[in-house]
């Protein structure tokens, strides 16, 4: 990668967080897209201070959201295998857990584009605070993009 990919790299860094307890049920945080370029997800973390406790899991999906205003319409795709959290999952306090395994490959994002982070938490709330990470790695073809997946129904499933 030359110095330049490098630096959009660093640049796509984004992130979405609680500052204490992770809410129950389905929510999501709305982003756009931070590269002037085609990207692919190239890294995926989450970190805490408190880990999950018995009964409590957290599933984190990150979504590539295409707008209405799309020539080929409205849409959401699912950047990752969920990855979920659960008691022992985090191994120290504030300790980045790194996820980018469960990438899925092939997906190549485009400008102007937004990405949905969405968590489904149920059981206690003991993890504390939430902190999900994520980086984009410029790509020179969109030939590989993936477009016969995308949902357009079920919002509630990312978006709570």
């Amino acid at each position: 990668m030359d110095r330049d990919s490098n630096i959009l790299e660093q640049m796509s860094f984004d992130e979405r967080d609680v500052l204490d307890i992770v809410p129950n049920g389905t929510t999501a945080t709305y982003r756009k897209y931070k590269m002037p370029v085609a990207g692919r997800l190239s890294r995926i973390s989450w970190s805490a201070i408190f880990g999950a406790v018995a009964g409590e899991s957290i599933a984190l999906r990150l979504f590539w959201v295409r707008p209405q205003s799309s020539p080929s319409g409205f849409g959401y795709i699912q950047l990752n295998d969920t990855y979920t959290i659960s008691e022992g999952s985090l191994s120290g306090a504030g300790d980045d857990v790194d996820f980018s395994d469960k990438i899925r490959s092939g997906i190549i994002v485009t400008p102007g584009d937004y990405l949905a982070a969405s968590w489904v938490h149920s059981g206690p709330q003991g993890l504390r605070p939430l902190n999900m990470n994520w980086n984009f790695t410029p790509v020179e073809s969109v030939d590989t993009i993936i477009d016969a997946s995308f949902i357009t129904t079920n919002y509630a499933e990312v978006f709570g």
